[in-house]
């Protein structure tokens, strides 16, 4: 493992020990990480894709923030990463991430009984897109009482872990 690797899972660990803890991810730890990782590209070639990968994820980022489905730490996390990361190993680590926080969803959704109602849910969220464009569904945001929710860090801290490990 390089230092930059080292460097880069040390971020998305951070980030997930604090989302977990204080359902919050600092700006302090992702702006200067979105820097480095630009410089770093800078440096090393990949400024390009470093670039596009962080304004990627800061634009679906801002998208999930206006649905109310994310924080705003967790869009500034996704542009940090981009930007660490490089354009590829960001499209898998979204991948893996997304994947496992999928499957938390769904636990939590089995925990609560209420797996049985997800397609309606999910048809509800659809419609709603339909009527009221990209504003938060009223009954399925984060602000919902019965909200499905999960620290989006720790998901796409394992997906980051597993992107390395992988490629």
């Amino acid at each position: 493992m390089t230092a930059w690797t080292g460097f880069v899972l040390a971020v998305a660990a951070a980030a997930a020990v604090w989302d977990w803890r204080w359902r919050r991810i600092p700006r302090w730890l992702t702006v200067p990480a979105g820097l480095a990782g630009l410089v770093q590209h800078a440096f090393r070639g990949g400024l390009a894709g470093a670039a596009t990968a962080a304004g990627l994820g800061l634009g679906l980022g801002l998208v999930l923030v206006q649905m109310r489905a994310f924080g705003g730490g967790d869009a500034k996390l996704l542009a940090a990463m981009g930007a660490l990361l490089g354009l590829r190993l960001w499209f898998w680590s979204l991948e893996f991430g997304l994947l496992a926080a999928g499957l938390v969803a769904l636990a939590q959704l089995a925990r609560r009984k209420r797996l049985g109602l997800l397609a309606a849910d999910l048809g509800a969220i659809v419609a709603g897109w339909r009527e009221r464009g990209w504003e938060p569904h009223p009954e399925h945001s984060l602000e919902s009482p019965q909200a499905v929710a999960a620290p989006f860090a720790v998901a796409l801290g394992i997906g980051v872990a597993c992107a390395v490990w992988l490629f």
